[in-house]
């Protein structure tokens, strides 16, 4: 799986703009769907394609039907946070100890897309992220 250094923002929050959310499942098809476990394929920054950094963090999502879900990561450092549908906006928000930190904008059976969640302590110009996730 590719793992790029950037990802490990989406870990501790660092704060990226998303792009337009496509969640449009119901909430018994969305956890048919999500609650499982996924790793990540690959990422794009500003549109490109990139592939493992040397030194970056390897780690999966695994998803609960109860709302939560597993931060695993290979250094055993795994941590649990809460997942919640907002089906009216059309997106997935993953929150860790209370903060929101990702987002997902879009999933079917085969690929999870998600970008990180803007917040107040942004800096102009930061890259467009999104990570790609498979089920594994």
């Amino acid at each position: 799986m590719k793992k790029n250094l950037i990802l490990i923002g989406l870990i501790i929050g660092m704060n990226l703009t998303s792009s337009a959310q496509e969640v449009t499942l119901t909430k018994s098809e969305l956890k048919s769907i999500l609650c499982k476990q996924w790793g990540i394929e690959y990422a794009m920054i500003n549109g490109v394609k990139t592939g493992q950094m040397p030194g970056a963090s390897d780690f999966d999502f695994k998803f609960k039907k109860d709302g939560k879900f597993d931060l695993i990561r290979e250094n055993g450092k795994n941590e649990s946070g809460i997942w919640t549908y907002d089906t009216e906006n059309k997106y997935v928000d993953l929150s860790i100890k209370g903060k929101i930190t990702s987002r997902i904008k879009s999933i079917d059976k085969t690929k999870l897309i998600m970008t990180l969640v803007p917040g107040r302590n942004d800096l102009p110009g930061l890259p467009n992220v999104e990570v790609r996730f498979k089920p594994i």
